[in-house]
């Protein structure tokens, strides 16, 4: 299963580690780093850091900024999660 992301961005749910809250990235050193070493590593998709990000969806291959508030991809993440579960049960 995919999760939409925003715009043409999708990505498989098996791959979301973590999403954050871009206002966060600001206010924190160890997330403002981290989110340059992933820009400088060209591992930050989704157009950067820029003021329509909303949220930091960090993937297992990289960091994609999404204009999708926190609260939106987390309940679309464990609705997903949940019917994935579901199906797996009825198999």
């Amino acid at each position: 299963m995919y999760v939409h992301l925003g715009g043409e961005l999708i990505v498989p749910v098996r791959d979301v580690v973590a999403v954050i809250d871009s206002r966060l990235v600001e206010s924190s050193d160890i997330n403002r780093e981290f989110v340059d070493r992933a820009q400088k590593g060209q591992r930050l998709r989704g157009g950067g850091l820029s003021a329509e990000a909303k949220a930091l969806v960090v993937t297992r291959t990289g960091v994609i900024a999404s204009g999708v508030s926190p609260p939106t991809l987390a309940r679309r993440l464990k609705r997903l999660r949940q019917s994935a579960a579901a199906w797996e049960r009825e198999k």
